[in-house]
């Protein structure tokens, strides 16, 4: 069915490249670096995003085939070019208004869109729209629609807005608020390391003097409190340690901060990419 709504919009998205502009100005929009989807998949996602860039902008594009054909004179198709200096070199050399590039991958059956948005008169400084969503691929297609528009700045429309569907993430597993949680036990748990070692090393003293003073039942009681109280900052020590291991075992600060596995989130520039075609905005 997924790839049944897709191949059907592939039919219908050659009229989305008849607004394009001459070799130079506009808007330069490169293809989604993909990682999860197959070609034809992305291609269709882009294509979706691109009509709704034309519906939400008055600009006109750059064509695709010219986008590909400068960005590759440039050989940054080699590893990335997710970096400042690479986006502005891309943005030079299409001589664009406005450069839009980014990622697109599908993980843990879940989408995850990371887009830059460059143009000259704030080239150190690139704009990021991001949308996390999981759920039937009509619903993805109609965030990345609304990402296009927000992207432009501009509302959406209220048929496209009524069209929204729910994310299906449960709240477990959204990124920020299992680091929110994990970070939380993770530093009660070192607090009360601490805490607890402060108050054995007390109590460990105090026994200590009491034997000195031949007081059996003084020193009994603090260095049963010694004892305990290195027993709890040890467990704290190990809920701390597990805690965090939970987080880099399943990948949860790599999640958060745009981290991969199996892709450092760049945007590969590579031909092969370039010539096909809940909103976070920072």
């Amino acid at each position: 069915m997924k790839k049944l709504f897709l191949f059907a919009f592939m039919i219908h998205s050659v009229s989305i490249f008849a607004q394009e502009a001459d070799a130079s100005g506009g808007i330069a929009t490169v293809q989604f670096s993909a990682t999860g989807i197959n070609d034809m998949e992305n291609q269709a996602f882009f294509n979706y995003f691109l009509e709704e860039l034309g519906n939400a902008s008055e600009d006109t594009f750059q064509d695709q085939a010219a986008i590909g054909e400068k960005v590759n004179s440039l050989a940054l198709g080699s590893s990335d070019c997710y970096t400042a200096e690479c986006m502005k070199a891309a943005l030079d050399a299409l001589a664009a208004d406005q450069l839009i590039a980014g990622s697109l991958s599908f993980t843990k059956n879940k989408y995850r869109v990371k887009l830059q948005v460059l143009d000259p008169s704030k080239a150190e400084k690139p704009k990021k729209f991001s949308i996390r969503y999981k759920g039937e691929v009509d619903g993805f297609v109609t965030e990345l629609q609304i990402l296009a528009w927000d992207i432009m700045g501009k509302t959406p429309p209220g048929t496209l807005l009524g069209k929204r569907k729910p994310s299906q993430e449960s709240l477990f597993e959204n990124p920020m608020f299992k680091t929110g949680l994990i970070l939380g036990v993770a530093g009660l748990s070192a607090s009360s390391y601490i805490s607890n070692t402060a108050a054995a090393s007390k109590s460990q003293d105090a026994a200590d003097q009491n034997e000195k003073d031949n007081w059996e039942p003084g020193r009994i009681a603090h260095q049963e409190s010694a004892d305990k109280s290195s027993s709890e900052a040890t467990l704290s020590l190990l809920i701390c340690l597990a805690s965090l291991g939970y987080a880099y075992y399943d990948g949860v600060f790599d999640e958060l901060f745009g981290l991969s596995n199996t892709q450092n989130e760049t945007l590969v520039l590579e031909e092969s990419t370039l010539n096909s075609a809940t909103v976070e905005n920072d």
